[in-house]
């Protein structure tokens, strides 16, 4: 089965200031893959990751999502896509408890959410904790849960598994093979280290000092469901 392009990009750059960000030539993201974007601290990983989400506006060249550039707000922003959920470390509210802030985007199915990522993983115990308390690797795990609940087309996580052990993030990674798998869900992770996201992604990107250093195969594509993948929207 021959996959259809999600992002296309070209000539990018990204500046700030004198300073550079991102420079590269050419790269592609195809639909229903799990991708592992690694590299050292400072190598771009975040401005690539911002770029793809439509929170970061590239300096020069095209980036384009299912063909597309990304639109345009009033003051030259761009308005956010409802297909893309970008995992990142400012979007808890760290005043709530974990389960006032899952209540308040997820109301009618917060139940379910209780039990699907809480019961039954000896995590009970935080879901009236304020989020100011919770551990980084707590708080990426419910940024991860928000994610999935989201159902994006397009998931972007930024430092997977930074804070996790190896235990949590094995049960992360199940759920978002999974969410891959059933739902034909791009997944794109950034990470230091490549040691978890090799073990899943499809194919990892390297990036150092802004431009992509090479990209390599990982993890072999089952043939999965084919049907439902041909059925997700395009």
């Amino acid at each position: 089965m021959e996959l259809k392009q999600i992002y296309d990009i070209s000539g990018l750059k990204l500046k700030f200031g004198s300073k550079k960000a991102l420079e590269i030539n050419t790269l592609k993201f195809h639909n229903g893959l799990i991708y592992g974007v690694c590299g050292n601290f400072g190598s771009g990983k975040s401005s690539l990751l911002k770029v793809l989400s439509g929170l970061q506006k590239e300096s020069n060249g095209d980036v384009l999502y299912q063909g597309a550039k990304f639109k345009s707000g009033f003051f030259g922003g761009i308005k956010k896509h409802k297909e893309i959920q970008y995992i990142h470390v400012d979007m808890l509210k760290e005043s709530s408890t974990v389960e006032q802030f899952l209540k308040s985007m997820f109301s009618s199915k917060i139940k379910q959410i209780q039990t699907r990522h809480f019961k039954h993983f000896s995590l009970e115990h935080l879901w009236k904790t304020p989020i100011g308390k919770l551990s980084d690797g707590e708080k990426h795990w419910l940024k991860i849960v928000v994610g999935v609940e989201k159902d994006p087309r397009v998931l972007i996580i930024d430092d997977y598994a930074l804070h996790l052990d190896p235990k949590n993030e094995m049960i992360l990674r199940k759920k978002l093979m999974k969410m891959n798998n059933i739902l034909g869900t791009t997944i794109i992770l950034s990470s230091t280290n490549d040691y978890f996201v090799k073990q899943f992604a499809n194919v990892v990107i390297y990036l150092d000092n802004g431009h992509v250093s090479k990209v390599r195969k990982g993890y072999k594509r089952n043939s999965f469901n084919k049907s439902k993948f041909k059925n997700k929207k395009s």
